[in-house]
């Protein structure tokens, strides 16, 4: 106690001096403040005063409580003068940390990476506080050290044994104390344009995160169940992602909101785990882990996401819509999977609900008014088409692995679950398509109004087939597998007269819309059933359903001969035609 006091005494005698020399300049006013005396000595002394008491009940936090008071009292006396200033802050910064530990525990390599953390944070503050270059040397080398001091107390003491121990709150006393060295050299570096230490303010919000993400995996590889490790790093993730907002915030500190980038492909990488294991969102913590989660990412989307680079923004808020649909998608499909077997309508249509609501929200022309989708609505159209596009692949897989069973509800063609959903799916995406949302995807999607087309087309096509192949399963008795299909004659002969009034349909609209693509296209789908009728039916020879094949098909060509001829181009075209043959004849040869 003697020396302590000793050592504060010579800490402050230089103050005497300064308090006389009236023309004392404000640059040099704190160069007498030594760092070592002012963060060390009453690391150091903390440490003997541990080992005199650690043997009494509650020693330890006595003795941070005693020195936590005796600092507070500092830092009253040095309060009414201004010349003292720093010796203030650094004081009433003592006090605060004395009383962040008085939680009793052992003093032992685990608390020295805290102390030293704390101690290279204020080593650092002071050193850009007196434009002084060794103590800061000096903190930025306690910073590095104290995660040497914390791996080596790992191999010596092994894992912890209680939730709250020493690992966790030195590690983030640490993790606290490289946001403060951080935010320090942030200060500094503020005037000075080229400083060459610039580069050690990221370098110490990554050491933070490094801290707290080391001490968040240590507790939970110890203390959370398999079950409920997602579900506690979505806690984590979400609670460093609002700690480095708030700090963005408050200190008008751009470079600490960049880490926060990483929370929305956090949580697309949670959702991508769940769709792996087939789990329920809500299932393990779940149902409060994600929705805290989200609450968190629409606070970083709002206050963090205007500080990051324009392509940042739009993926974060890309991604939230894409997230939200993947958690939509597996907890509907996880409330149906027990209503029915594999094969049956129920566990596709619990995919399908909420991506299909979202899509069907997105189309709403005046949702691109409203934040956050004023915000980036780019990114949200651009995720809107990758629904989409899901919602297109989901018509085609349920198609092809769905039998349409909903028992106990009787199956009726169009009218059955399985139908009524691929019939909502394709509408939603027909909506968002045609809307004038969808215009915002134009611009970077090359023939924007044909492949979509294209592709809602091809997904309508196979569900057409799809309702025929289930008809036959249903009331005909054909198994639904691929092998049944194609060796029962009553559903090709289906097929062919399916693809025939499909065409004869197709050409007959693009004879009257004179739009000759899609003409073709009902051409090419009739040279397709002729080929099919001569390698797949002919094999049914002398058979009725051969004989009704091939006199339906016939007699829908020559329906489709009559009504649907070869479309002729509209008159504003066939007279640009007109007068480009014109100046090619008339051009000079």
């Amino acid at each position: 106690v003697f020396f302590f006091l000793l050592f504060n005494a010579i800490l402050l005698m230089p103050a005497r001096r300064l308090a006389s020399a009236a023309t004392t300049e404000p640059s040099t006013r704190d160069r007498w403040v030594n760092g070592s005396l002012l963060f060390g000595l009453p690391t150091i002394s903390f440490a003997l005063q541990h080992g005199l008491v650690r043997d009494m009940p509650y020693g330890t936090a006595l003795s941070a409580l005693a020195l936590a008071a005796f600092y507070v009292g500092l830092a009253t006396l040095l309060r009414r003068r201004p010349l003292l200033a720093t010796a203030f802050d650094g004081s009433l910064a003592v006090a605060i940390v004395f009383l962040s530990l008085v939680v009793p525990f052992a003093l032992d390599a685990r608390s020295t990476a805290g102390a030293w953390a704390l101690e290279g944070a204020g080593l650092v503050w002071l050193g850009w506080r007196q434009a002084r270059r060794t103590p800061r040397a000096f903190g930025y080398a306690l910073l590095f050290l104290s995660g040497l001091s914390m791996q080596w107390a790992g191999d010596r003491y092994g894992a912890p044994q209680a939730v709250f121990n020493a690992y966790f709150l030195n590690a983030l006393l640490a993790a606290a104390a490289s946001l403060v060295a951080a935010h320090a050299v942030h200060r500094g570096v503020q005037q000075h344009e080229r400083h060459p230490e610039t580069a050690a303010e990221p370098l110490l919000i990554a050491w933070a995160l490094l801290w707290a993400l080391g001490a968040a995996a240590l507790q939970i590889n110890t203390f959370v169940p398999a079950d409920h490790v997602l579900a506690a790093w979505l806690l984590v993730g979400s609670a460093i992602a609002a700690v480095l907002t708030a700090l963005c915030m408050r200190l008008r500190w751009r470079l600490v909101a960049w880490p926060v980038m990483a929370h929305a492909p956090g949580l697309a990488f949670g959702v991508l785990a769940l769709a792996v294991e087939r789990a329920a969102p809500a299932a393990h913590s779940g149902w409060w882990a994600w929705p805290l989660a989200l609450a968190c990412h629409a606070l970083v989307l709002q206050r963090a996401a205007p500080q990051w680079p324009v392509p940042a923004q739009r993926l974060a808020h890309g991604l939230a819509l894409l997230v939200l649909a993947g958690l939509g998608a597996l907890q509907g499909r996880a409330l149906t999977a027990d209503w029915g077997d594999t094969g049956s309508a129920w566990p596709w249509l619990g995919w399908l609900v909420v991506p299909a609501l979202l899509l069907v929200v997105m189309s709403r022309p005046g949702l691109a008014r409203r934040w956050p989708v004023s915000a980036a609505p780019t990114a949200y159209q651009a995720a809107a088409g990758l629904l989409a596009l899901g919602l297109l692949l989901w018509t085609v897989l349920a198609n092809l692995a769905s039998n349409g069973a909903a028992r106990p509800l009787p199956y009726l063609p169009l009218l059955n679950p399985l139908d009524l959903g691929v019939a909502l799916a394709l509408a939603a995406a027909v909506g968002w398509w045609r809307g004038q949302a969808a215009q915002a995807v134009h611009p970077l999607v090359p023939a924007a109004a044909r492949w979509p087309t294209a592709l809602l087309a091809a997904a309508g096509f196979v569900w057409l087939n799809a309702m025929l192949v289930r008809a036959f399963h249903h009331f005909g008795g054909v198994p639904f597998h691929v092998d049944a299909w194609a060796q029962s004659l009553a559903v090709q002969t289906g097929i062919s007269l399916l693809w025939t009034a499909t065409a004869c349909v197709l050409m007959r609209w693009a004879a009257q819309q004179a739009r000759r693509a899609p003409w073709l296209v009902g051409a090419a789908l009739l040279g397709a059933v002729v080929l099919k009728l001569l390698v797949v039916d002919l094999s049914g020879s002398g058979t009725v359903t051969r004989i009704v094949s091939f006199i339906g098909v016939g007699a829908l060509m020559l329906v489709i001969g009559y009504i649907a001829p070869w479309p002729s181009l509209p008159k504003d075209e066939q007279d640009k035609h007109t007068e480009d043959d014109e100046e090619a004849t008339h051009a000079p040869t």
